[in-house]
């Protein structure tokens, strides 16, 4: 489950591949079910898998005979006793399908010659069914087995990116984080004594409908913590009823203050001179110890000056569906929007040292306020408390983003551009003086390979201060030889360097960067193919940005899909690159697939390194991880030093990934990456890690974010460090 705001950019499902060596679905038997219907039979697993609760499952509809899409049909799920559980409707091809729980047919208003079937979820099983399903011909069991695997990882990762944003995940997931909440939500014991700079101060509106107005006093009245005020601005032209209401619980209760105050609550911020200020959201309402954790967190963290927390989503009935599980801070997301959410405090003191809130920003105050504060502060003083602490609709209304634009603009010096969907991207301008970047790229003949990479790197790319250093580890073939003499002509900023040991990724690397001349330096895999002319002054524009010492570039794989949107370490007890195989639109939780984002750790096969940042954390470890993990460690390395690590999706390539060396791995070779992974997991203690820019709430074992059964980390509040 991608736990966070998700804005979906296309209507139609992902694309998707052939299936890997012809393995399709576990086709199911029917038999006529009357008036021009087939009732399908589920098969003894998947009606055990659904004994307990509903699945949400890959399902495909065709023609029998010839396997063409068939019109748009509908389906009945009926269980054991023929009783009707739910009622569809299938698109043509693949689509994801929620079974509720009990399931044990299908009945399908099409007459003969329709052919149903469905994937099975766990691991093992799509593997066994690879197995039986694939076509592997010749193959000896074992090989068979091997190859199986392989193809049964790579189509988890398809099915995985084509389930995650439909209805039918939408409420397999809806299910689970119910029974998520019933455990961890509203489970905040801990009151910090009353103290005036810890006092709690909300501005926000009373709703026009008494009911409402009442449910949010009543939220704020059953807080654990009472140590909170509400300054409450009435609406315009108030209906009686909720004005004598007003006048009588503000009587009851001195913490609850009806004003006559301006509706955007955050242009009153300023007004408090002590203690802690937050905004209360025209809808939703605090959880029952959202005031404890909040004051808690600036009790415990005196350097602390401002504090966002995670929330929940409720249905059209009203009942919690999702959870918004959020980053630690991340600079470059704010800049793309207030991601931040609906429950924001602060410290008096803060919102004074940066001038207050400017309310000719109207509703883009409280995000101006933000981007200020961001600015100003430290990432030590912001932290996000993991924890569910507001409860809302989710938001269907669009917002203006044009006051945003402004607010960004006034706080960044620079233009900003605003997408179709409302999300920012301010101007980076590259420096009078155009820094030289240095490519490395280290290769092994392959020279159709190189030759696609450099030939696209020097006819597609339209920043022209760069020099090529090709490390050449142990090259034979004439053609790789004639190819370096042609680049050189073409780009005479270029040489090659010679390596004849063994493979070692990072020892060839740091020799190309012993010779290279630029204060940027770019490791470039030679399978990379450029695509997008701009992608470069990208790079360099975030590389000369304050703080930043690595950019990592959004990678798709030759299909289109995503290959790298930056890496999620801890993930699997090492790190993965997150929505791998999903579609290359997908905005991701927050836009972050599609906006430039903080990460902890992006890949070597695209990565910008400031001179600067290089001679500080030191090259590419050589010792330890010969052939892996040496990406990541860098990018660690440099968050430890301070540096920030960035991802950004407006410098768009290609990657033919490992097709350079092949995917193929001895036993040897495999031992030997599977010892660097365990002095991975010693040194960085990757495999109980939670990395600051994913969410303890969420699974480990995930690529999509899905809601962990049980928190997999801490939830005190945390900064952006590692």
């Amino acid at each position: 489950m991608l736990q966070g705001t998700m804005v979906p950019t296309r209507e139609s499902a992902p694309a998707t591949p052939e299936p890997p060596h012809g393995i399709g679905p576990v086709w199911l038997k029917s038999r006529p079910a009357g008036n021009d219907t087939r009732r399908f039979a589920l098969p003894l697993a998947f009606r055990l898998a659904l004994l307990r609760k509903g699945r949400a499952y890959v399902a495909v509809l065709c023609d029998g005979k010839s396997h063409a899409p068939t019109p748009d049909i509908a389906l009945t799920l009926c269980d054991g006793a023929g009783a009707i559980l739910a009622e569809t409707r299938m698109a043509p091809g693949e689509s994801a399908l929620y079974l509720p729980m009990g399931t044990a047919s299908i009945t399908l208003a099409a007459p003969a010659g329709f052919a149903f079937g469905l994937f099975p979820r766990t691991k093992l099983a799509l593997k066994l069914h690879a197995v039986a399903a694939g076509s592997f011909p010749g193959m000896p069991l074992a090989q068979r087995w091997k190859h199986a695997a392989a193809a049964a990882r790579d189509l988890r990762g398809v099915h995985a990116a084509l389930l995650e944003h439909s209805p039918a995940r939408k409420a397999e997931r809806a299910r689970a984080y119910r029974i998520y909440r019933a455990r961890f939500v509203e489970d905040f014991t801990t009151v910090a004594a009353p103290d005036p700079a810890l006092e709690l101060t909300f501005f926000g509106e009373v709703p026009a409908d008494l009911a409402q107005a009442k449910a949010r006093l009543a939220a704020l009245v059953a807080q654990s913590d009472p140590n909170w005020i509400w300054r409450a601005s009435l609406p315009a032209n108030p209906p009686e009823a909720v004005l004598d209401w007003a006048r009588e619980a503000g009587a009851r209760d001195p913490r609850f203050r009806p004003e006559a105050l301006p509706l955007e609550a955050a242009a009153m911020w300023g007004s408090v001179e002590n203690g802690l200020v937050s905004g209360l959201p025209p809808e939703g309402v605090p959880t029952r110890d959202a005031v404890a954790m909040i004051r808690d967190a600036f009790a415990r963290h005196p350097d602390c000056d401002l504090v966002y927390t995670d929330e929940e989503q409720i249905d059209a009935r009203g009942e919690p569906c999702c959870g918004v599980f959020k980053p630690a801070f991340n600079r470059h997301l704010l800049q793309a929007g207030d991601y931040m959410g609906h429950l924001v405090a602060a410290r008096a003191r803060a919102i004074q040292q940066v001038g207050g809130p400017q309310m000719r920003h109207g509703t883009a105050t409280r995000y101006h306020l933000l981007l200020k504060l961001a600015e100003r502060l430290a990432p030590s003083a912001i932290r996000h408390i993991p924890r569910v602490a507001f409860t809302g609709p989710e938001e269907t209304a669009k917002k203006d983003p044009h006051a945003a634009a402004r607010a960004l603009e006034e706080v960044m010096g620079t233009s900003v551009t605003i997408d179709d969907h409302g999300r920012l991207r301010p101007r980076l301008p590259l420096p009078e003086a155009l820094p030289l970047v240095s490519f490395v790229v280290p290769t092994r003949d392959r020279a159709d390979l190189l030759g696609m990479a450099l030939r696209s790197l020097i006819g597609e790319t339209d920043y022209r201060r760069f020099e090529i250093i090709i490390v050449d580890n142990g090259s034979v073939e004439p053609a790789t030889f004639a190819l370096f003499e042609e680049i050189k002509a073409a780009w005479p900023e270029t040489i090659a360097v010679r390596d004849d040991g063994t493979f070692n990724y990072p020892r060839i690397c740091n020799a190309g960067v012993a010779v290279a001349r630029g204060s940027l330096i770019c490791l470039l895999n030679n399978d990379i193919e450029v695509v997008d002319g701009r992608w470069l002054d990208e790079m360099v524009g975030l590389a000369c940005a304050p703080r930043t010492g690595i950019v990592g570039a959004k990678l798709l794989f030759p299909d289109r899909s995503i290959q790298h949107a930056g890496v999620i370490v801890g993930l699997f007890r090492y790190a993965a690159h997150w929505f791998s195989h999903a579609d290359r639109d997908l905005p991701g939780p927050f836009g972050r697939l599609v906006s430039r984002s903080n990460m902890s750790a992006v890949t070597g096969a695209c990565l910008m390194i400031s001179r600067a940042c290089w001679d500080a954390i030191g090259p590419l470890d050589a010792e330890r991880f010969a052939e892996d993990c040496n990406d990541i460690d860098l990018c660690l390395r440099a968050r430890r030093a301070g540096y920030e690590v960035v991802f950004t999706p407006f410098a768009c390539l290609i990657h033919h990934e490992s097709a350079s060396r092949g995917r193929r791995r001895s036993r040897a070779h495999r031992n030997r990456l599977k010892a660097q992974r365990r002095r991975m997991e010693e040194l960085w203690g990757t495999p109980t890690l939670v990395d600051p820019h994913y969410n303890p709430n969420l699974s480990r074992q995930s690529l999509h974010g899905a809601l962990a059964a049980t928190p997999e980390g801490p939830r005190s509040p945390r900064t952006d460090a590692l």
